[in-house]
C-alpha cells in the first residue's frame, strides 16, 4: 500500500470512528422516525468532517512555521543541561528551522476527507429538507 493511500485510509477510518461514536451517543438504533435518523447522520458526518478539516488546518499552520519558535523553545528546555553546544541536536534556531523545513507534511488528505464528510452531511441535510 502506498504511503498516500495509507494516509487516506487512516483519515477515513478516524472520521468513520468519530461518526460512529456520535451516532451511538445519540442512540441512532433506537430511533424510528426517519427524519430524526437523518438528523443524527447529518450531525455525525458534519462533526467528524469538521474535526478532520480542523486537524488539517493545524497541520497546514504548523508546516507554515506558526509553532516553530515554540517547538524550538521546548527543545532547548530539554537540552539546557548540555553545556557543550556540539552535544546539542541543533546549535541555534537557524539549524532548527532548516531541519523542520526539510520535514514538511502534506495536509491535503485531511482536508479532502474532511470536506467529503461535510459533503455527505450536506446530502443528509438536503434529504431532510425534502
Amino acid at each position: 500500500m502506498k504511503p498516500n493511500t495509507k494516509r487516506y485510509v487512516i483519515s477515513i477510518s478516524v472520521g468513520l470512528f468519530i461518526a460512529c461514536v456520535v451516532m451511538l451517543t445519540r442512540n441512532i438504533f433506537e430511533e424510528t422516525d426517519i427524519n430524526r435518523i437523518l438528523v443524527i447522520l447529518n450531525d455525525a458526518f458534519f462533526i467528524s468532517g469538521i474535526c478532520l478539516v480542523c486537524a488539517g488546518g493545524l497541520v497546514f499552520v504548523s508546516d507554515g512555521g506558526m509553532f516553530r519558535m515554540l517547538g524550538y523553545g521546548i527543545s532547548m528546555v530539554f537540552t539546557a543541561r548540555k553545556w557543550n553546544i556540539k552535544d546539542r541536536k541543533y546549535k541555534d534556531y537557524y539549524e532548527y528551522k532548516k531541519a523542520k523545513d526539510e520535514n514538511k507534511h502534506s495536509c491535503a488528505y485531511l482536508l479532502l476527507v474532511g470536506l467529503a464528510f461535510i459533503a455527505i452531511a450536506a446530502i443528509f441535510l438536503i434529504w431532510i429538507k425534502l
